[in-house]
């Protein structure tokens, strides 16, 4: 088959997506729904947002058909993730995307919303026995997108081995999309007065501040340490302290830095990824819509009553933000910010506005746990997970767990291994089982939006 025919072929299947109902629903919602909101937070950076990336290594090496056809299907429930991004007076609007999204062999991850992706906002590649999905957060945060990852291991999976498992919440190309999937999460929010608890939002929490952060310059470099827990030992430990995965993986850390830098003055503080949809209208939406608890660690942790009484204190935090009127005010804080973001007649003013998102310091670290995958037989052809993106200022945690064992990704801005070294100190004092992979120095692509 010569490359004309190929690509012929490829933007013929990608066109028939939009001819499935779930297509059609996506495209007649599309005027209704095509201004970001939720995700200009990202949008709006001087050189661009970098992709944030799920890393999924498997145990045989990957099939380029099989994974190009994986990806339509997929697509086929999931039409609005074709969408491309334009800039239209200062703003950004979703909009058809009649280029195929074309998976590609490389090593190096592509510039979402540039040429060489067709300007999508995702993208699929892979390397060997490695698949890429790399992903613009202006568009979906990880709730958002890890349904499309599982429908499309799914199908890539089923492919390659022949099997078929019924796995009762993936959803399937032909299963039938809502339109709330795709809604703005601010939308039809209640009006609330602009108060000391509904402003714009603080992100400056009193915490310890790493000694490796101290003068660093805008020029840091990204580092990665990855982990892998054992899920059983894991689980069997956090269990016996009422701690979930998250919270015992943040304790663990808090602990670890106290063990490093003792003579800590303030509060060892974990910025925890939170999930927005029950403080909003549209519940169902894949759009971005995270917020973030502070978890303050006040007291030194050397046993297991101090562990438990941690966790049990993050537990009693995290349900008060669960609360319906908290969840609204943090919602309405986020709505006031986009409310005067949007007033800005220009992108330069917008990009100043927003302009300490670019090397904002949450002190002490920050956490996001992304779930567990759940792919029946099909994940035994699955080794690890991870997610990361580059950039981060500090010290952040990114989790996920699949086939038995939970990812801990250790994003960094300063090569040092110290608490990661005291991490897994304290994993292995408390029969924790894990694996370590080698450092990574990395950097993955800034976005390539018209600016």
């Amino acid at each position: 088959m010569t490359t004309s025919t190929t690509s012929t072929t490829l933007n013929t299947t990608y066109q028939d997506i939009f001819k499935t109902e779930n297509g059609k629903t996506y495209l007649s919602a599309l005027p209704k729904l095509e201004k970001i909101t939720s995700g200009q937070s990202f949008l709006y950076r001087q050189n661009g947002a970098p992709s944030m990336v799920i890393d999924i290594r498997l145990t045989n090496d990957i099939d380029a058909a099989y994974l190009q056809q994986s990806v339509y299907k997929s697509l086929q429930r999931y039409p609005y993730l074709t969408s491309q991004l334009v800039e239209k007076d200062a703003n950004y609007y979703l909009s058809k995307n009649d280029r195929p999204l074309i998976v590609a062999e490389t090593d190096q991850l592509r510039a979402l919303g540039s040429d060489e992706v067709n300007q999508h906002l995702i993208d699929v590649t892979f390397s060997e026995k490695t698949i890429f999905i790399a992903y613009h957060h202006a568009i979906a945060d990880g709730r958002g997108i890890m349904p499309f990852v599982e429908t499309l291991l799914y199908y890539y999976l089923g492919y390659k081995s022949n099997t078929w498992p019924e796995i009762e919440h993936i959803n399937l190309s032909d299963d039938t999309m809502s339109e709330d999937e795709m809604l703005e999460p601010l939308e039809n929010l209640e009006s609330q007065p602009i108060s000391e608890t509904n402003k714009m939002p603080d992100l400056n929490h009193r915490g310890y501040q790493l000694l490796e952060t101290k003068g660093q310059d805008a020029t840091k470099s990204s580092y990665r340490y990855e982990i892998v827990l054992d899920q059983e030992s894991f689980m069997t430990y956090a269990k016996k302290h009422n701690a979930t995965p998250a919270i015992a993986v943040a304790i663990i850390m808090a602990q670890a830095i106290q063990k490093a830098y003792p003579d800590f003055e303030l509060p060892i503080v974990a910025h925890m990824a939170s999930d927005l949809r029950l403080g909003v209208t549209n519940q169902n939406t894949f759009r971005n819509c995270v917020g973030s608890i502070a978890l303050p660690v006040n007291q030194p942790i050397v046993d297991d009553e101090d562990f438990t009484a941690v966790a049990t204190e993050f537990r009693n935090l995290i349900k008060q933000s669960k609360q319906i009127s908290n969840l609204r005010a943090n919602v309405n804080q986020m709505a006031n910010l986009f409310e005067k973001l949007d007033s800005l007649p220009t992108i330069e003013a917008k990009q100043q506005m927003l302009s300490f998102f670019e090397n904002i310091l949450l002190n002490t670290f920050i956490i996001s746990y992304s779930g567990q995958t759940k792919l029946g037989e099909l994940e035994q052809y699955i080794d690890e997970m991870h997610t990361y993106m580059s950039g981060t200022n500090g010290l952040s945690i990114e989790m996920l767990a699949i086939n038995g064992g939970i990812s801990v990704d250790i994003l960094q801005s300063f090569e040092s291994d110290v608490y990661v070294k005291d991490f897994t100190d304290i994993l292995a004092a408390n029969n924790i089982d894990f694996k370590i992979n080698d450092t990574v120095l990395f950097e993955v692509p800034n976005d390539k939006l018209s600016r």
